[in-house]
C-alpha cells in the first residue's frame, strides 16, 4: 500500500471520528435545549430561592382648605442586609458600624445570630448615613427606601389631623379615619438567588412599584384654627383651666372651619402624652351643657305650639320642684321668651319644659340630634346622653329645660346652633372637603349631607332673633357685644357631674358660649367651652363671652364679614 493510500485512509478515519463527535455534541445540544429544556429549567429553579423586600408606598398629604400642608411623608431609608451575599460577618460589621454609630461586636453578633435571609440593622437612616453607606463596597447591603411622617404646623391641628404609628399607619384623627385612602399600596422587590452557593448576588430582579396614597383636603382653614387656638390658650392661662374646645362651622354647608382642642399634643412626639389626649374632645367628650341648651328648649316650645312669642312665665327668684329648688340670679318677674333668654332664667325654662311635657320634649330633643352622633367624618364620636323617658326621675324634665340631666358633645351643640342659623335645616358636619389621587383627579366625599328640615324656618328665625337680643350693648351677654355687628349668642355655666352621682362641689364648672355671626346674615357659628377653671371669674359672662369676642373680631376681619 502506497503512502498516499495510507494517508487517505487515515484521514477518512479521523474525519469520521470528528464527524461522529460533532454530531454527538450537536445531538446533546439539541437534547438539552429542546427535549430536556423544561426539566432542566425546573431543576435550575429548584436551586434558586425567591426573596422579596417590600417597597413602602408614600402616604398621601393632608392639607387645609387653603392648600397648606398639615401632614406629609418625607423620604427616609432603612439599612438592611441580604444575608445570602454576606461572606464575612466580622468584616461586614466592622465596615458598617462606624457609619451608623453602632458597636462592632454587637452588630457582628446580630448578623451571626440571625436565621433570616434578610435583616434590618437600622430604620430611618439619615441623609448623611445614607450617602456614606452607598459608598461602602460591602456585599449584601440594602438601603430600603421608606418614609417618615412630619407635621409642618405641629400641634395646631393635631387632634383633628391625628397621628401615625411606627409603620406609618393611622392611629387617630383623619390619619385613622382615611387610612385606606392615605396609605396607598406597597410595592415589592423580588429577587431570585442561588440557594446552593451563598455569597452569589441575585441573578434576577422583578419590581412591582408602589402606588402612592391619595391627598386629603380639609374644610378647616389653619388661619381660623390659629385665631381660635390662641384665644383659648390665653383663656386657659388667665383662669388656670383644665382644657378648652372651640368648633367653628359654616351654617350654610356645615363645613368645619376650625376645631380646636387645647392643650394639644405634638404629633411627632405623641408617645410622650397619654392616649386620652389624642382624641378630639369636641366630638368625644360628653358633658352637661347648662344654659346654652335653652335654645333647644325654646325651639321645642315654639314648634310644639306650647308657647308663642307672647307667652309669659314668672320668676320670683326660685322655684321648688318636688325635692329640688331651682334658682335664678335675680327675681325677674314676668317674662316672654326673649326676656327669658336675655336673663337666662332657669325658673322660667323649668316651667316651659314641664309645660311641653315629657314625651313631646323627648321627641323634640331626639329629632334635633341629641342622644345620637352627628355622623361627622372623624373617629371616636360620642352620642351624648339622652336617657329614655322610662329612666327619667321626677326632676329630669324640669331641669332638662335649662340644660341639666342631659349630656351633649360640643359638635352636637355647634350643629344645633348652625341649624338655627340655617333656617331649621340640619346638615351633617364634615371636615374632609375632597380627596385627590395621584393623577390629580379630585373626588368629593359623601358630605355635606342633609339630615332634614327639623323645624320650621319661622321658628328658627324667631329663636335667632331672641339670641340676638341676648348679645346687646347693655343687656344680656354684653361681654360678647361687637359694635356695628348683629351678634346672636347664648352662654352656659354648667355644673360638672360627679362620678358617683350629683355634681362636683369643688367649684368646677364648664363655661360655654354659642355665637352666630351675624344674626342678619349667618356666616359662621362659633361654639366654645372652657372646662374646670381654678382661679378668677366664675361665670360664662366673664370667661366664655370675652373669649368668643376675641375670636369673632378676627373672623370679621379675616372673612370680611359685613355688619
Amino acid at each position: 500500500m502506497s503512502f498516499n493510500d495510507m494517508f487517505r485512509r487515515r484521514l477518512v478515519v479521523v474525519f469520521t471520528v470528528f464527524l461522529v463527535a460533532v454530531l454527538g455534541i450537536e445531538s446533546r445540544f439539541v437534547y438539552l435545549q429542546v427535549v430536556a429544556r423544561t426539566t432542566l429549567v425546573n431543576k435550575a429553579n429548584q436551586q434558586l430561592e425567591t426573596e422579596s423586600i417590600p417597597i413602602k408606598a408614600k402616604r398621601g398629604m393632608i392639607q387645609d382648605s387653603t392648600g397648606r400642608v398639615l401632614a406629609q411623608d418625607v423620604a427616609t431609608w432603612s439599612l438592611g442586609l441580604y444575608m445570602k451575599e454576606v461572606k464575612d460577618p466580622q468584616l461586614t460589621a466592622a465596615r458598617i458600624a462606624p457609619v451608623i454609630k453602632a458597636s462592632v461586636s454587637q452588630l457582628e453578633k446580630q448578623i451571626r445570630s440571625t436565621s433570616s435571609s434578610f435583616i434590618y440593622l437600622k430604620k430611618q437612616v439619615g441623609v448623611e448615613e445614607y450617602d456614606a453607606l452607598r459608598q461602602l463596597d460591602v456585599p449584601g447591603i440594602v438601603l430600603d427606601k421608606g418614609y417618615r411622617r412630619v407635621y409642618p404646623l405641629g400641634a395646631l391641628m393635631s387632634s383633628v389631623v391625628g397621628i401615625t404609628g411606627s409603620d406609618n399607619q393611622g392611629l387617630s384623627g383623619i390619619e385613622f379615619q382615611y387610612d385606606k385612602e392615605l396609605g396607598g399600596t406597597d410595592g415589592r422587590h423580588t429577587y431570585k438567588v442561588s440557594g446552593s452557593n451563598p455569597g452569589e448576588p441575585a441573578v434576577t430582579e422583578d419590581v412591582l412599584e408602589a402606588v402612592p396614597g391619595k391627598n386629603i383636603v380639609l374644610t378647616i382653614d389653619s388661619n381660623i384654627q390659629y385665631f381660635a387656638q390662641q384665644a383659648l390658650m390665653e383663656t386657659l392661662k388667665t383662669y388656670d383651666g383644665k382644657r378648652a374646645t372651640c368648633t367653628i362651622l359654616d351654617p350654610k354647608t356645615d363645613a368645619v372651619l376650625a376645631m380646636v382642642d387645647v392643650p394639644s399634643v405634638d404629633p411627632e412626639h405623641w408617645q410622650d402624652a397619654p392616649m386620652s389626649s389624642l382624641s378630639e374632645k369636641a366630638i368625644s367628650a360628653n358633658y352637661e351643657p347648662g344654659s346654652v341648651f335653652k335654645a333647644a328648649t325654646s325651639v321645642a316650645g315654639l314648634e310644639t305650639g306650647t308657647i308663642t312669642l307672647q307667652s309669659t312665665f314668672y320668676s320670683g327668684g326660685s322655684l321648688k320642684v318636688f325635692d329640688t329648688v331651682v334658682h335664678d340670679l335675680y327675681p325677674y318677674g314676668t317674662m316672654n321668651l326673649y326676656a327669658m333668654l336675655q336673663h337666662s332664667s332657669n325658673v322660667a325654662f323649668c316651667q316651659l319644659s314641664m309645660k311641653i311635657g315629657t314625651t313631646r320634649f323627648y321627641d323634640c330633643l331626639s329629632r334635633y340630634g341629641f342622644g345620637k352622633p352627628t355622623g361627622i367624618d372623624l373617629p371616636g364620636e360620642e352620642s351624648g346622653i339622652l336617657l329614655p323617658t322610662s329612666l327619667w326621675s321626677k326632676t329630669t324634665l324640669p331641669t332638662m329645660g335649662f340644660g341639666q340631666g342631659v349630656a351633649v358633645t360640643a359638635i352636637q351643640m355647634a350643629n344645633f346652633y348652625a341649624t338655627i342659623a340655617n333656617g331649621g335645616l340640619m346638615q351633617r358636619p364634615y371636615v374632609v372637603d375632597h380627596i385627590v389621587d395621584a393623577s390629580g383627579t379630585s373626588q368629593r366625599t359623601d358630605t355635606p349631607g342633609v339630615v332634614g328640615q327639623l323645624f320650621k324656618p319661622e321658628t328658627a328665625k324667631a329663636v335667632l332673633e331672641g339670641l340676638h337680643g341676648v348679645v346687646q350693648k347693655d343687656v344680656g351677654v354684653f361681654s360678647a357685644y361687637i359694635p356695628g355687628y348683629e351678634v346672636a349668642g347664648k352662654t352656659g355655666t354648667a355644673q360638672i357631674a360627679a362620678p358617683g352621682g350629683g355634681y362636683l362641689t369643688d367649684g368646677s364648672y364648664v363655661f360655654s358660649f354659642a355665637g352666630i355671626l351675624t344674626a342678619n346674615d349667618p356666616r359662621v357659628v362659633v361654639f366654645l367651652s372652657v372646662h374646670e377653671t381654678r382661679k378668677g371669674a366664675r361665670t360664662s359672662f366673664l370667661v366664655a363671652g370675652p373669649t368668643f369676642k376675641k375670636i369673632a373680631l378676627q373672623l370679621i376681619q379675616y372673612l370680611r364679614l359685613k355688619p
